[in-house]
């Protein structure tokens, strides 16, 4: 009875004692999962306040660029209104250039024209080169006053303005270009008679005509040439009109 008795007693001792070291560990347990689950909270905590900085930070570019963008959109409106108004004038000033240029005195060009046909019939290439500035296009290409008066001399025998058979008078047309600048162009009936073996690229044997574009130099207070094109045409259209004809 005395051995029962004891081992029930050592029993219930190694129960308690596992017990107790059993609500020992889970209470450690306990403390170190709510440690850890603090450190998480906290660790939350931060990530939530970073991510709401940022979000605040974010809020605040969009609402900058929203204003930015509202204030880019008014000023593309006032641009657009600016436009309108500058192409308004820039119409109206066309309108009354081009107005202006149907008065010109086409005299001093149809002069100035003739003149340059004549000197180089005359052999007086320096004198027609100077009628023209130091940016003009002989045929597409920028001439030298050397490389102007090595092409006549090679290949041209004579130059002649075509005279209208009615009144006697050269066949040249003035017409104003449809710019808003001062450009003219004046449209020369001249025969060409071409050396033998001659380059025809520019001026062809017969009858050509040819274009000189001016515009009016204020420094020189004259009209100056600023291209020279040509066309060869057929002999039997010479008297007709120029007008009638196309020309670019």
């Amino acid at each position: 009875m005395k051995r029962f008795v004891v081992i029930i007693t050592s029993l219930l001792f190694i129960f308690v004692f596992i017990a107790l070291n059993y609500l020992l560990w889970d209470r450690e347990s306990l403390v170190t999962l709510k440690e850890s689950n603090q450190a998480s909270i906290d660790a939350l905590s931060r990530i939530n306040m970073n991510l709401s900085e940022e979000n605040n930070k974010l809020y605040q570019q969009s609402e900058a660029l929203r204003k930015d963008i509202a204030a880019l959109e008014k000023k593309i409106i006032e641009l657009e209104e600016t436009s309108r108004e500058q192409q308004l004038v820039m119409d109206w000033q066309k309108e009354f250039i081009l107005a202006l240029k149907d008065k010109i005195n086409p005299e001093p060009i149809k002069s100035e024209a003739i003149d340059w046909i004549s000197s180089i019939s005359e052999k007086q290439f320096d004198k027609a080169y100077l009628k023209s500035t130091t940016l003009c296009k002989f045929w597409g290409n920028s001439w030298t006053p050397k490389s102007f008066t090595n092409y006549f001399v090679q290949n041209i025998e004579d130059i002649q303005l075509e005279l209208d058979a009615e009144d006697n008078s050269a066949l040249i047309e003035i017409i104003p270009e449809q710019t808003t600048d001062y450009n003219v162009r004046a449209l020369i009936h001249a025969r060409v008679s071409l050396k033998e073996e001659a380059n025809d690229e520019y001026l062809q044997q017969g009858v050509n005509i040819i274009k000189l574009d001016f515009t009016y130099s204020e420094r020189q207070g004259q009209w100056v040439i600023i291209a020279v094109n040509s066309e060869n045409i057929d002999t039997s259209d010479v008297q007709t009109s120029l007008a009638g004809d196309s020309l670019d």
